[in-house]
């Protein structure tokens, strides 16, 4: 929606630079803003802004990982899924 009315599109999450990031990066530009990203310092909770960052590692993470990579137990959980 934001590309629609007239902001540039945003990096996907998913980009090696992005990817390399401390979850610090991500909280520091929630925090702060970025380019055209407004701060949400008053919107957002200190504690909301790190599980948000949390979050965002966890799905980097998530799309770049090998099933061999997961524990035993999660590759189990994972084949009961299928």
């Amino acid at each position: 929606m934001i590309v629609r009315r007239g902001f540039k599109q945003p990096s996907s999450l998913h980009h090696e630079r992005l990817r390399e990031m401390p979850y610090g990066y991500f909280f520091d530009v929630i925090t702060n803003g970025f380019g055209q990203m407004s701060s949400y310092a008053v919107q957002v909770p200190v504690a909301d802004r790190w599980a948000i960052a949390a979050y965002i590692k966890a799905l980097q993470g998530s799309r770049h990982t090998t099933v061999e990579a997961l524990s035993s137990e999660e590759q189990r959980q994972l084949e009961e899924l299928e």
